[in-house]
């Protein structure tokens, strides 16, 4: 069974140390792996977008230009999705096929728990057996036998 990798943590695998490493030349961030993940991507966006937010904040005039800017450019992202990008949908789709339903697993009892566990034939055959030791019969104890009641 496959799982799909956005389950695997980049840590688990064997290209741990292939990621972004800050350049101080450039001050921003070069990726090291040809194939950019989601989280370099998304942590690369936030750290130009964090710059540019520090800098637009010091003026008002900065900060309403930049605001305007912030909503055109939302606007012209999500036209990007819905424009005509047909290899994200059909990654989508692929995804979405090659991901299958993991369960949990069966559970077990520990080691040492108790008592084993017996099947209902032999819990039948125990519970028949049992017979009062007062008078012989079965169906009740010693404590419950309604000859000893009587005396």
């Amino acid at each position: 069974m496959l799982l799909p990798e956005k389950y695997i943590l980049r840590r688990w695998t064997k290209n741990t140390k292939q990621a972004r490493v800050f350049d101080p030349t450039t001050g921003s961030y070069v990726h090291t792996d040809p194939g950019h993940s989601l989280m370099s991507r998304h942590s690369m966006l936030s750290y130009a977008a964090s710059n540019l937010v520090d800098e637009g904040s010091l003026t008002d005039a900065r900060s309403t230009f930049l605001l305007s800017e912030f909503q055109s450019l939302r606007i012209r992202v999500k036209d990007i999705d819905t424009g005509g990008e047909v290899g994200m949908s059909r990654n989508i789709n692929k995804s979405v096929e090659e991901t299958r339903v993991v369960c949990d697993p069966n559970p077990v009892r520990a080691k040492g728990c108790g008592k084993r566990l017996k099947s209902k034939k032999e819990k039948a055959l125990s519970q028949s057996n049992r017979q009062c030791r007062a008078c012989g019969t079965s169906g009740h104890d010693r404590r419950t036998c309604p000859t000893l009641q009587n005396r």
